[in-house]
Order: C-alpha cells, then structure tokens, then sequence
C-alpha cells in the first residue's frame, strides 16, 4: 500500500490490487485496512493468487478475490469469501449450511493447498458473495451469494 499526498488531495493504493482511492476517505481507507491486516495473518497460496486472504485468531478466514490470478493486474473484486473451518464430509458442510444459510459450496485443504480433499480431511468451507455482476466459467453471476461457486462434492463420512 502507498499513500500519496498533494495541495490536500491524498490517493493510496492498496497493494498490487490497483485499487486506487483519493480524498479524505482514502486516508480513513488506508488506515481501516492497515488496522485490519496488522491483526490478521495472511494467508498465501499457489491456488490462491488471485485472493488477498487472511485467517482471524479463530480459524476463519476472510478473503477478496479479484479478477485476474495475477494481482497486480486485477480490475475488479468478484467476492468477498468467508471461510469457516469444517471437514470434507456432506455431514459438515451441512451443519455449517444449517448454522450460517447457503452457499457452502466450495472446500479448500489448507494444508495441501487443494479444492476439496480426502475424506474427513481438515480445511476450510468457504461462501463466497459476489459485489458485482460478471461473467464466471459457470455462467452470469450477480452480487448475492453465489450458489455455483466452485463446488467441492463432499463425500460420506
């Protein structure tokens, strides 16, 4: 992130995202997400490049996912994840399903850095919620929980 200043305009880009602010607002935004991340350990993987992503002291995760797997060229943020930590079994996702709503489509192993995983195996569910509309592999998507996001079948456990 870098801050830039002059006769009272400040701008601030936030990281290779390219996203880019000006104002008064930008100044509070920079501050905001230089309070958020300091707290938050960042969560950085091959499979993962197109996301600035970061695990909460509890095991959530929280991540933007942009447009392009290289950052430094992304437009545009697709959605805003939640990850929550379950097992790869129908009976979890689930319970997260029943406690949090729909949209637990997707599961990622965070120890082998794969879309689903071994039977049983530890990870993260993750609901992603688009902020725009566009177009995906899958088709049109609309701001709103996106029900076709990826998903990971989980097996019987």
């Amino acid at each position: 992130m870098s801050l830039w200043s002059k006769g009272g305009v400040t701008a601030v880009v936030l990281g290779a995202t390219g996203i880019v602010a000006s104002g008064a607002s930008a100044h509070n935004d920079a501050k905001y997400w230089q309070q958020l991340t300091g707290l938050l350990k960042p969560v950085e993987m091959p499979s993962m490049t197109d996301h600035r992503a970061y695990m909460l002291p509890g095991g959530l995760v929280l991540a933007l996912h942009f447009d392009d797997m290289d950052l430094s060229k992304a437009q545009n943020l697709n959605w805003i994840a939640v990850g929550f930590p379950g097992k790869f079994c129908k009976a979890d996702q689930a319970r997260l399903e029943s406690e949090y709503g729909k949209g637990f489509t997707h599961f990622h192993s965070m120890k082998n850095d794969t879309h689903g995983g071994e039977k049983g195996e530890e990870g993260v569910w993750f609901v992603h919620t688009a902020v725009r509309e566009f177009e995906a592999p899958w088709g049109n998507v609309k701001p709103g929980v996106d029900q076709n996001f990826m998903p990971t079948e989980a097996p019987d456990c």
